[in-house]
């Protein structure tokens, strides 16, 4: 067990997306806007933690700052399938081509909990 802030976890998602941004960019159309950036900027990483399908309510708000913590215990096991999860919609179509925040209907089509879905540990 481990203590982490939402910033070292937000560091994970940075890394994770970054590979992949500037296609993201170009697919919706503001890569001119953001050329002057090599990473991703703090939009573009709410966009992130609010679109995937993997994560619930409180574990985003926990990210976003709205829940009031900045640290939880989290095991290893917790950590690494939260690295999977991310990784897994970082490089996904929908991640790279859609803006699927400003999509008709994207919540109901997407955020299941199934067994890929991710709660805050405790």
């Amino acid at each position: 067990m481990q203590l982490v802030t939402k910033f070292y976890l937000a560091d994970i998602i940075v890394r994770a997306i970054s590979p992949g941004i500037q296609l993201r960019r170009a697919s919706q159309n503001n890569h001119l806007h953001y050329l002057q950036f090599s990473t991703p900027t703090n939009d573009e990483l709410w966009a992130f933690i609010q679109s995937i399908p993997y994560f619930d309510q409180r574990l985003r708000d926990f990210l976003t700052g709205k829940q009031g913590e900045s640290n939880i215990i989290i095991s290893q096991t917790w950590e690494t399938n939260f690295i999977i999860r991310v990784k897994q919609w970082a490089d996904s179509n929908t991640w790279l081509h859609i803006d699927p925040i400003f999509s008709i209907g994207f919540y109901p089509q997407y955020i299941t909990r199934g067994k890929d879905f991710l709660s805050l540990p405790y």
